[in-house]
């Protein structure tokens, strides 16, 4: 006769579903409420209450506050450095022209501005609790620690990745001699993340939907061809 299984002994399998799904809702829980109260207004039985757990799973996922808010931060930034690494590597691929040097011509430029520009929209389109979390750490902590430092940790390396293989097109002649890399890049992100950094400030002289997929369509075509016209020999 075969044994009765316990219906309350679930199986590993099921137990790691349910606790990828706890950490899921708790970590979406946190981010809105650092995003709103910054890391001294939120208190960890708000998370809890919203998330619906125990705060002790918190605690055993997290051990406190700085560790969880340091997840939440992390998870901000992780596809947008995925992403870059694999920009970078597309960057790194060889082309080569007629006469069979490595050397990128204007189709290929514009697909790497393309690449670019895609990655930071979708960052700063799905990213909104990030930023908020990000100005409310500038206010708390003026010496770079906490989520700022993450940011330097995590970033820091693909923007001096980015500027270095920006660097290399350029000795090789395939943009502009005069183009420093450093602004290139810091201006690019600039252009995307005002409108979603100041809303209220770009919806007062410009009343539209920034995250509307035709708007977006339009930015980046409009950012590319910014890009394209500054780089191109």
């Amino acid at each position: 006769m075969d044994e009765k299984r316990d219906p309350a002994a679930a199986s590993p399998r099921k137990k790691e579903r349910n606790a990828v799904e706890t950490k899921r809702r708790i970590l979406e829980a946190a981010a809105a409420e650092f995003a709103a109260k910054g890391f001294d207004g939120t208190r960890l039985g708000s998370i809890a209450r919203t998330a619906e757990v125990q705060q002790a799973l918190i605690q055993r996922y997290f051990v406190d506050k700085d560790g969880l808010h340091a997840e939440v931060v992390r998870g901000g930034l992780t596809a947008m450095t995925e992403d870059a690494w694999a920009l970078l590597s597309q960057m790194d691929a060889p082309i080569a022209n007629r006469k069979g040097k490595k050397r990128r011509g204007p189709a290929e430029l514009r697909a790497v501005a393309e690449a670019f520009v895609d990655l930071l929209l979708r960052f700063f389109v799905t990213n909104g609790a990030f930023l908020s979390i990000l100005r409310h750490e500038a206010r708390r902590d003026a010496d770079g620690a906490g989520a700022r430092k993450i940011v330097a940790d995590d970033v820091a390396p693909v923007f001096d990745a980015i500027v270095a293989r920006l660097d290399e097109m350029r000795a090789r002649g395939e943009v502009r001699k005069d183009v420093d890399a450093r602004h290139l890049v810091l201006s690019c992100v600039a252009m995307i993340a005002f409108p979603f950094q100041e809303e209220p400030f770009v919806a007062s002289i410009w009343p539209v939907d920034c995250h509307r997929p035709e708007h977006l369509a339009e930015r980046k075509k409009h950012v590319v061809e910014m890009i394209l016209a500054r780089v191109l020999p």
